[in-house]
């Protein structure tokens, strides 16, 4: 790999991408965790040797952000990368200047092997493999019998081109692409949490109990805990204040899609896109029946595939733009952030990710304990949602930028009544304010 200057041209950054170096701030951080438990403490030297070969192995996150006269665009990143203890900071910032200018950080604390990605670098999907191989390859180093199973990337393997390609661009349809105008949403409000501290709410429940539920009311896992997050913002924030009700903003739950799941690529870029429910929630007699047939019809047409296409046209087809092509990036920059300020932050209440079961080569399931996504929380969307599963362990894991905790007890109070077993777990970031 280290003599193969095919993997070290630079390349653009793909359409998801391009916001979010203009818009992320300290608090608007853009980034998001996944993190693996381990059955054994983990041995930082070993983890470097991983990370240090995986990352060859893939040469679109060995790369540093660059300024072009139109575009950003990424540049083959030659410095080393070190990994880092875990600290108290959840899903933070990562500038371009720092960090040797790598736009991931990989992170341990005694059991748990952590990154964390800047999302104009690759969506949970791409991240996760990259840490699965990374795991892989720190097996390897300590000795196991363990065997990919064509479920891994390993470093003896070379990189495709169908990996680092912009899988939008492969479904963007001219014909329809078609803008449909978002009303701004309900905002989480609360006291806002002092520095760059995050606070973050994790419950581990039952993967089979919880599926069980969501089967007895017809619909996924995505949306019976989705109309649970509705109705729980609905009780909390909503039901018991009348002066709320008048103008009332509707209640918007955005949930990103793994597109791999419906198109065929194997881009570990990004290749997302959302669904979303949202209700104007001004009744005081709304049911949680009510919600959640919304949600499964709002989420039945949000995942037709042309309505996928549709909004990744509709995103692409400004960048196809030829007045737009042809602007200096300077004057791009500003129409990006000005565009972002005036509606980007406010169009959905939270964000919810899930990134669904994580599967391993059965011969390293032994070795791992559970897995967990979360995603950084800002000024406008302060409370968002991640979702991962391992074997039986289905971790729901809350960030926040504000100190108020009522949604998240409010939220595994409904799980508990509904007779699961929740295991809490928080960095108790209030308790320091």
């Amino acid at each position: 790999m280290n003599n193969n200057n095919k993997y070290r041209e630079w390349y653009k950054l793909d359409n998801s991408a391009k916001i979010f170096p203009e818009v992320s701030t300290r608090k608007e951080t853009n980034t998001f965790r996944v993190q693996v438990v381990l059955k054994e403490v983990v041995d930082p030297d070993l983890l470097q040797q991983a990370t240090d070969s995986i990352l060859e192995r893939y040469p679109m996150f060995k790369v540093r952000l660059k300024t072009g006269f139109f575009w950003r665009y990424f540049d083959y990143n030659s410095m080393p990368f070190s990994i880092e203890p875990l600290n108290h900071m959840v899903c933070g910032g990562l500038s371009p200047k720092d960090n040797n200018g790598y736009l991931f950080k990989v992170f341990y604390r005694h059991n748990i092997i952590a990154i964390e990605v800047f999302h104009s670098l690759a969506d949970g999907g791409g991240a996760y493999m990259f840490l699965k191989s990374i795991i892989y390859e720190y097996f390897v180093l300590k000795g196991y019998d363990i065997s990919p199973d064509n479920m891994i990337l390993t470093k003896d393997s070379l990189p495709t081109i169908e990996e680092y390609e912009d899988a939008h661009a492969a479904y963007y349809d001219p014909k329809n692409h078609k803008h449909m105008p978002e009303k701004k949403a309900f905002g989480i409000k609360g006291t806002p949490i002092s520095g760059d501290l995050v606070g973050l709410i994790s419950g581990t429940v039952s993967t089979k109990k919880i599926l069980n539920l969501a089967r007895a009311n017809n619909a996924t896992i995505t949306e019976y805990l989705t109309a649970i997050i509705m109705e729980t913002i609905y009780i909390t924030q909503i039901k018991y204040r009348e002066h709320l009700k008048q103008n009332q903003k509707p209640v918007k739950i955005f949930v990103p899609v793994n597109l791999r799941n419906h198109f065929p690529s194997k881009s570990l870029r990004n290749f997302s896109n959302f669904i979303k429910s949202d209700m104007v929630m001004n009744r005081s007699d709304i049911t949680f029946e009510e919600i959640l047939d919304l949600v499964k019809k709002q989420f039945k047409l949000g995942l037709q595939k042309d309505e996928l296409i549709r909004k990744m046209s509709e995103n692409f087809a400004f960048e196809k733009n030829i007045f737009l092509r042809l602007t200096p990036f300077h004057l791009k920059k500003f129409v990006m952030k000005l565009g972002y300020s005036l509606m980007g932050l406010s169009l959905n209440t939270m964000s919810f990710t899930n990134i669904g079961r994580v599967d391993f080569p059965e011969s390293m399931i032994p070795y791992i304990d559970n897995i967990s996504a979360a995603v950084y929380s800002g000024k406008f969307n302060t409370l968002n949602l991640g979702i991962a599963s391992f074997g039986d362990k289905f971790k729901i894991t809350f960030t926040r930028s504000i100190i108020e905790t009522t949604i998240e007890r409010e939220f595994f109070r409904k799980l508990s009544e509904l007779g699961l077993d929740v295991e809490i777990e928080s960095n108790y970031v209030e308790v320091y304010q």
